[in-house]
C-alpha cells in the first residue's frame, strides 16, 4: 500500500476502534461524552496507566470479565499460554515505571501481533531463508511468566505442541552454567532475548563455553546500544537486529538495515509528546508518547500515555520502507558483577522480584561488588523486604554469589538529571 493508503486504513480503524469503545467500555463511554461529532485524534482525551487500573472492570470492553478473575488466573502459573475463558490470553507487563498492568488480548489481536513479528521482524531477506533453511530453532531469552515474549511462546506451544523441538525459552533466573548447556544441546537458528542477557551469553560463547551459530539475533525488552549490537555480531556471527514493542501495543516497530525502527502504521499509533501532550517537531526528542492500538478491543489503548522519549521521523529511509521511524531512548538498568566474576542481567533480578506479593516498586542499588542496597515501596515495607531480602538471597545463591543486602532508608528513586527510573543500579 502506499503510505496514504495505509494512513486511510488506521484512520478507518481508529474511528472503529473508539465506536466500539464508546458502545462497549463504561470508562470510554463517560471519558468520550463530549466528544465533537466530527472528531480528530488529538481531540481525544489521553489516558495513563494509574486512572485506567483504578477503572479495570469499566476499561474493559467484555462486561463478563473483572480484574478479580485476571488477578486469579494468573495467580496459577500453570495457566500461561492458556486462553482465559477459552478467549484471552492475559500477560501482565514488565512494569519498568515501577507499576504493572494487566493486559488481554483475544486470538485476533494475538494473530496480528504475531503476523507482524514474522512478517517484518527480518531486516534481510537472506536471514529469513537461512532461518527456514536451517531448521527453524527458535530459543529465546526471557523472564518467565505472563509476559509478552515468553507468555506468547507458551501460547504457540500449546496451539502447536509439535513445535516443541523448534521453540524454546530459557529463564532468565536460570544459572549461566544451565542456560550454556541447553543451548549448547537445542543449537537454535535463531537466538533472542534481552541486550543484557545476549551480551551474558557473548562472554560464554567468547570464552570457549557455548558453542552457538545463530542465523540472527532478535533483541528486545531493552536498548540495544551500539557496542552491544557489536559484541553480539562479533561472538555469532549472525544478523543483530532489534525491535519496539510493549505488552499495551504488541510489535509496535520493525527495525531496517539501517537501524531504523519503522512504525507498523496501520495498526498502531504513536505520538511524540511532550509533558503537556503537546506534539513535538521531528527530530526532537519527545518526553513521552501517546500510544493508540488498533487491535487490541477487549481492551482498548487509546492515546494512552507510555514514559518512552522517542525522536520520530517522517524523512525517506534508504531501505525502502515508506512507513516513518524513530528512535527511542530504551532501558538502562545495569548488569551486576560481583567479587566472584558472576555477572547477573537487570531483568533476571526483576523477574524475581516481581513475585514479591505487596511489592508496589522496588530499587537494588549496589554499594559495593557484594553489597546491595534494597529500596522499596510497599505497604507494609518490614514484611515485603523480608521476603523480597530471602527471595534475592536463594537467587544469588543459585548463581554462586553471595552477598549483603541492605533495606534502603529511602523510597526508589528516579535520576535526578534525566528523570528515567533503573530498577538495577550498578556500579560505574
Amino acid at each position: 500500500m502506499t503510505p496514504a493508503g495505509r494512513q486511510k486504513l488506521a484512520e478507518e480503524r481508529l474511528r472503529k476502534l473508539v465506536a466500539y469503545a464508546r458502545q462497549n467500555s463504561p470508562y470510554y463511554s463517560n471519558l468520550y461524552k463530549g466528544l465533537p461529532e466530527k472528531w480528530e485524534l488529538s481531540d481525544l482525551p489521553p489516558v495513563n496507566k494509574p486512572d485506567l487500573m483504578a477503572s479495570f472492570d469499566q476499561w474493559l470492553t467484555d462486561r463478563s470479565v473483572s480484574e478479580e478473575e485476571t488477578a486469579l488466573f494468573i495467580g496459577d502459573k500453570s495457566n500461561m499460554g492458556k486462553c482465559m475463558n477459552g478467549r484471552y490470553l492475559v500477560f501482565t507487563t514488565s512494569g519498568s515505571t515501577g507499576f504493572p498492568l494487566t493486559v488481554l488480548y483475544d486470538k485476533t489481536c494475538m494473530n496480528i501481533s504475531s503476523a507482524l513479528s514474522v512478517i517484518r521482524s527480518y531486516a534481510r531477506k537472506e536471514d529469513l531463508a537461512a532461518f527456514i533453511m536451517n531448521g527453524k530453532r527458535t530459543a529465546s531469552v526471557f523472564a518467565e511468566g505472563f509476559y509478552l515474549g515468553s507468555g506468547s511462546i507458551a501460547y504457540q506451544l500449546r496451539r502447536m505442541p509439535w513445535k516443541k523441538g523448534l521453540m524454546k525459552n530459557l529463564d532468565v533466573r536460570m544459572p549461566i552454567t544451565d542456560m550454556v548447556e541447553q543451548l549448547n544441546r537445542f543449537l537454535p537458528v535463531m537466538l533472542g532475548g534481552y541486550p543484557s542477557g545476549l551480551e551474558l551469553l557473548a562472554e560464554e560463547q567468547e570464552a570457549g563455553r557455548l558453542h552457538i551459530a545463530p542465523t540472527v539475533i532478535m533483541t528486545g525488552g531493552e536498548l540495544l546500544r551500539d557496542d552491544v549490537r557489536e559484541k553480539l555480531t562479533k561472538a555469532f556471527g549472525g544478523f543483530v537486529q532489534t525491535n519496539y514493542s510493549c505488552t499495551e501495543g504488541g510489535i509496535m516497530c520493525h527495525e531496517c538495515v539501517n537501524r531504523h525502527l519503522h512504525l507498523n502504521e496501520e495498526w498502531i499509533m504513536i505520538e511524540a509528546v511532550d509533558e503537556e501532550n503537546r506534539p513535538v517537531p521531528d527530530g526532537t526528542m519527545s518526553a513521552k508518547i501517546l500510544l493508540t492500538n488498533l487491535a487490541n478491543k477487549v481492551q482498548p489503548f487509546i492515546r494512552y500515555e507510555v514514559t518512552d522519549r522517542i525522536v520520530m521521523h517522517h524523512e525517506t529511509c534508504g531501505c525502502g520502507c515508506q512507513a516513518p521511524w524513530l528512535e527511542i531512548e530504551g532501558r538502562r538498568d545495569d548488569i551486576l558483577q560481583f567479587e566472584e566474576g558472576v555477572r547477573i542481567q537487570p531483568l533476571a533480578v526483576y523477574a524475581q522480584l516481581k513475585e514479591v506479593p505487596g511489592l508496589k516498586r522496588f530499587q537494588l542499588v549496589q554499594k559495593e561488588r557484594n553489597l546491595l542496597e534494597l529500596r522499596i515501596l510497599a505497604g507494609d515495607p518490614r514484611t515485603v523486604y523480608q521476603k523480597a531480602e530471602r527471595i534475592l538471597q536463594d537467587f544469588f545463591m543459585t548463581n554462586g554469589v553471595r552477598v549483603a543486602i541492605i533495606a534502603g532508608e529511602e523510597l526508589p528513586q528516579i535520576h535526578p538529571k534525566s528523570g528515567k527510573f533503573k530498577h538495577v543500579v550498578g556500579l560505574k
